[in-house]
Order: C-alpha cells, then sequence, then structure tokens
C-alpha cells in the first residue's frame, strides 16, 4: 500500500520514489500478484514423486500428529512428536511436509527449553540444534521446488509448503539479526537481507503478510527511505514548518 506524502516542496519524481519504498508491488525484486498466482497451478500433480494416494495417507498422519501439540506442550511431548516425524522421514525421505512440521517441532522444543523467556533462542541453543533447524526447512523448500526450473510452476500443495518454510526461514533470520548474533559468519544487515529475500519468496508463493514483511526488512528500501526522511525533513526546515 502506497502512503501519503506530506505536503512539501518535493518533487513528483522524488514523490513517487517514496511511495514505491513502501509498496511492494513497484519494488524491482516484487513481481505482481497476477504473476504470482499464475505459477500456482491446480492441474499440477500435488508432488511430483509421490503418488495422490500415499500423499493424502501422509498428510492425515501429520495432522493428527501436529494437532495433538500446542503451545503449552511439554518438552517430552514436543520430543515425542519428534521420534514420530523421524520415523516418517526415514520411511518418506522425499516428502517435504514432514521437514517444515519437523523444522516447527524443533523449535518449538529450543523454545521450550530456554531458561527465561527473554532469551535469545539463537543465545540458548547449541549450533548443532540452529543447523539442524535450518537444515530441515531447506530441504522441506528443496523438495517442493520444481526440479526443472525455480521459476516454473508448482501446484498448491508445493505452494503451501514453500510459502510455509520461507516464511519460517525468514523469521528464524529475522530473530537472529534481532537478537545481535552472528549466524554462520552473517552480522545484522546480511541476516535481514536473507529474510527479506525468504519473505519475498513467500509472497511469491501466496503469502501475503510475508510481502509487507519482505519490504519492511529490505535493507535498500530502509536506507533509501531514511534518505528520503531527511530531505522532507529539510524540506520543512526550508519551507518553515
Amino acid at each position: 500500500m502506497a502512503i501519503a506524502t506530506p505536503n512539501t516542496t518535493l518533487s513528483s519524481n522524488d514523490a513517487r520514489i517514496l511511495n514505491a519504498l513502501f509498496d511492494p508491488e513497484t519494488l524491482p525484486s516484487s513481481i505482481a500478484r497476477s504473476k504470482e498466482s499464475s505459477i500456482i497451478k491446480p492441474t499440477l500433480p500435488a508432488h511430483p514423486t509421490i503418488l495422490p494416494s500415499d500423499l493424502d495417507a501422509l498428510e492425515t498422519t501429520q495432522n493428527d500428529l501436529i494437532q495433538k501439540i500446542t503451545t503449552s506442550s511439554s518438552k517430552s511431548e514436543i520430543e515425542e512428536a519428534l521420534r514420530h516425524e523421524d520415523e516418517i522421514m526415514q520411511q518418506n525421505p522425499n516428502y517435504p511436509s514432514v521437514y517444515a512440521n519437523r523444522a516447527m517441532l524443533r523449535r518449538m522444543k529450543l523454545e521450550a527449553g530456554k531458561s527465561k523467556p527473554d532469551v535469545s533462542l539463537f543465545t540458548a541453543s547449541s549450533e548443532q540444534d540452529i543447523e539442524a533447524l535450518f537444515r530441515d526447512l531447506s530441504r522441506a523448500i528443496h523438495l517442493s521446488l520444481p526440479s526443472s526450473a525455480p521459476t516454473d510452476s508448482v501446484s498448491p500443495y508445493q505452494a503451501r509448503i514453500l510459502r510455509t518454510a520461507f516464511s519460517h526461514r525468514a523469521y528464524l533470520y529475522l530473530k537472529a539479526a534481532e537478537s545481535g548474533v552472528e549466524l554462520k559468519g552473517k552480522g545484522k544487515s546480511e541476516l535481514e537481507e536473507l529474510a527479506s529475500g525468504d519473505f519475498a519468496n513467500a509472497a511469491r508463493y501466496g503469502d501475503e503478510v510475508a510481502r509487507e514483511m519482505s519490504v519492511r526488512t529490505n535493507p535498500y528500501a530502509k536506507m533509501c527511505g531514511a534518505i528520503v526522511r531527511n530531505a522532507l525533513a529539510e524540506e520543512r526546515r526550508d519551507a518553515g514548518m
């Protein structure tokens, strides 16, 4: 959504730039909604290598398993669910949902193990646990992307896994940036850039909240926004406002 510009002597071109910085559809990295919706094809098989009947059975098992887990679940209950996910993954290594859901359970387990609510997930967890969490999300994404080219069409099932995994990974990058920790040698600005990219990918597959978050976390947009805000402040001072 474009923002209203103040009544200053800012040129019409600068005003358009200001609007563009906060309008995801005008950002160079954004893809129009019409184009994004066209990459999701209901006519495609849900998964390229898993039979529909097998996928339906797996999804039913996943739904039953995940619905038993809530934010109030104990650490032991989460660990039991993780053991079930491990068994499903071993029998169905190309099933994307199991990796996306296992990542969610891994994060819940790590958060349940924090000594204090305000302690960062990244400072309270081991490097191996964090790596396992990201590895599951990357695997879910890899198994859901088209094998021919990442820009090819996907089924609604693939799109759901992709937007879920990309949004989850973006959230983790953002939390790491806010925590002030380095992740794989990357600092705050680099992590924000990774988060912005993953939010943009989630938006590509239908997540509208991620579309907005992509703009908010885009370092270039934030930098340019600060420049334009300074220009507006100078315009006001020169106009005696």
